[in-house]
């Protein structure tokens, strides 16, 4: 098991490219980062998108839902991104060995 994390910031697309055959990646955080401005709260919607499947995993906001905890496991190519315009948002998790955690998997 290894830690896993990436930070998405304002406006951009971060795309995770496992190239280990035999990992998952378990995402089990995501946290709004500080904010750029002192504005009222927005709601920020997280998205993953596997292949051509875009998923909405949930709605942060900066006085009521600061951080969401996840159980997702991604063992393919996939890509994150928020609707934020004031602040990153972090994901975090860890690798795992597909054949050790998730035998279905394999």
């Amino acid at each position: 098991m290894e830690f896993w994390g990436a930070e998405v910031k304002v406006g951009e697309i971060v795309k995770v490219d496992n190239k280990e055959s035999d990992v998952c990646i378990h995402l089990s955080q995501v946290a709004l980062g500080e904010s750029k401005k002192d504005k009222p709260s927005e709601p920020v919607v997280v998205y993953l998108k596997v292949g051509e499947q875009k998923f909405v995993v949930g709605t942060l906001n900066k006085e009521k839902f600061p951080q969401i905890a996840l159980d997702l496991v991604v063992e393919k190519e996939f890509e994150l991104s928020h609707t934020s315009k004031n602040a990153s948002v972090h994901f975090c998790g860890y690798k795992t060995s597909v054949a050790d955690e998730y035998p279905l998997c394999s």
